[in-house]
C-alpha cells in the first residue's frame, strides 16, 4: 500500500492536515463497536506505558546496531499501541493518523536495521506490521479523500455543495466499510498474540539479534554513514529527470524521500545540531509530492464514480467542477517542485550532510 503507483485501483493518499471529526470522517456508531475486544483497552494501554521511554529514540552513536534498531521499534510501538483504543473507539480520525504513523515508522526502522536481526524474526515482524498498516491505510486514504472532497465544497455555494453529496455519501460509507474491519483486526486473538510477542522482543536487549563477526562494523557510528548516503543518493539520482518527470516518476521520488526523512530521524540526536536543518527540506519535498499525489489520486477516483454513477445533471456538473479543480492543481505543483527540490539537490545540502556524519 505504501508504494502503490498512481491510478491503481486502491492508491494511498496522504494529507498535511490530519482529517476531523469535522470534516465528518469520524466513525458512525455500529454494533460491532459493542463487541467484546480480544484485548481490553487497559491492557494495551498498559502496555504502551510499559514501552515508553522518553520523547526520543534516544540512540547514541556507540550503540549496537540491532539495539539501535530496537530502540526505535519499542519508541514506535508505543505510540502504536497508545492509540488502539482511540482506533476502536472510532470518536477521532486523527487515532487512525497517528498509529499508521507509528506503523510506518516501525517498518521504516526495519528497513534500515532489519540486518541486525535474524532472518525469521524479521521477516515475520515486517508481515505483521504491513498487514496492519494496509488496514489502516485503507482508512486513512479514505479520511483524506473526504478531507480533500469536504474544503473543496466548502469554498463552493450551497447548491454546488449539494452537487457532491452523492460522491461525499459513498466515499464515507466505504471508509465505515473499512474501519470495521480494521477494528475486527484489532481486537483479534492474532493482534493479541502480536502486541505480546513484539513487546517481549522491544523489551529484551539481544533479543533475535545476529551475531556480528570480528572486525565487522557494528556500531550506529560505523553502520550509518553509508546507510544515510545511500538514502540521500537515492533521492538524488533524480535530479536530471524532473523538469520532464511523469507522475509515476515523481512517485517514486516521494518514496526515496521518504526513507531519507526515516533515516535521517532516526538517528537525529547524534546528528545535531545539524540534523534538523537536513531533516526540514526533506519533509518539505515529501508534504509538495505528497498533496501532488492526494489530487491526482482523488481525481482518478472521482472520475470513476462519475462515470459508473446515475448523477443528475447538477451532481454530474458539481462533480467535474471538482475533478477540474483537482487536476490543476496537479498541474500548478509540478511547476512549482523546483522550489522545494533545489534545496535538496543543492551542494550545500551535501556539504551539511557531511558535516553532520562526521559527529557520528
Amino acid at each position: 500500500m505504501d508504494d502503490q503507483a498512481p491510478g491503481s485501483v486502491e492508491p494511498e493518499v496522504r494529507s498535511s492536515a490530519p482529517a476531523s471529526p469535522m470534516n465528518g470522517t469520524a466513525a458512525a456508531q455500529s454494533p460491532e463497536r459493542d463487541a467484546v475486544a480480544a484485548i481490553p483497552p487497559d491492557a494495551v494501554a498498559l502496555a504502551a506505558e510499559r514501552l515508553a521511554d522518553g520523547r526520543t529514540h534516544g540512540l547514541r552513536a556507540d550503540d549496537p546496531w540491532a539495539e539501535a534498531g530496537r530502540k526505535v521499534l519499542r519508541f514506535h510501538l508505543a505510540r502504536m499501541l497508545a492509540r488502539v483504543p482511540g482506533v476502536i473507539a472510532g470518536e477521532d480520525a486523527e487515532d487512525v493518523h497517528a498509529m499508521r504513523v507509528a506503523a510506518r515508522r516501525m517498518r521504516a526502522a526495519w528497513r534500515v536495521f532489519g540486518d541486525g536481526f535474524e532472518r525469521d524474526a524479521r521477516r515475520r515482524y515486517r508481515n505483521e506490521l504491513r498487514a496492519i498498516g494496509a488496514r489502516l491505510g485503507d482508512v486513512r486514504d479514505l479520511d483524506v479523500l473526504i478531507e480533500i472532497l469536504v474544503t473543496h465544497g466548502e469554498q463552493r455555494s450551497a447548491r454546488q455543495r449539494s452537487g457532491l453529496e452523492p460522491l461525499l455519501a459513498a466515499w464515507r460509507a466505504q471508509r465505515e466499510a473499512r474501519r470495521v474491519d480494521l477494528v475486527g483486526a484489532l481486537r483479534s486473538e492474532s493482534f493479541a498474540q502480536f502486541i505480546g510477542d513484539y513487546e517481549t522482543f522491544a523489551e529484551t536487549p539481544g533479543h533475535a539479534a545476529s551475531a556480528v563477526p570480528p572486525h565487522a562494523p557494528g556500531l550506529v557510528k560505523n553502520r550509518m554513514p553509508a546507510t544515510i548516503w545511500s538514502a540521500y543518493q537515492a533521492v538524488w539520482a533524480f535530479d536530471g529527470d524532473l523538469a520532464t518527470a511523469d507522475l509515476a516518476t515523481l512517485h517514486e521520488l516521494r518514496i526515496a524521500a521518504k526513507w531519507l526523512r526515516y533515516t535521517l530521524e532516526f538517528v537525529r540526536e547524534p546528528l545535531e545540531p545539524q540534523a534538523t536543518a537536513l531533516i526540514r527540506p526533506v519533509v518539505a519535498l515529501q508534504d509538495h509530492l505528497g498533496d501532488q499525489h492526494d489530487q491526482h489520486v482523488a481525481g482518478l477516483l472521482a472520475r470513476e464514480f462519475a462515470a459508473a454513477a446515475t448523477l443528475a445533471d447538477g451532481q454530474a456538473k458539481a462533480i467535474a467542477r471538482f475533478v477540474g479543480d483537482l487536476d490543476r492543481g496537479v498541474e500548478r505543483l509540478g511547476r512549482s517542485l523546483g522550489t522545494t527540490w533545489r534545496p535538496i539537490a543543492d551542494s550545500g545540502y551535501r556539504r551539511g550532510l557531511g558535516r553532520a556524519i562526521a559527529r557520528l
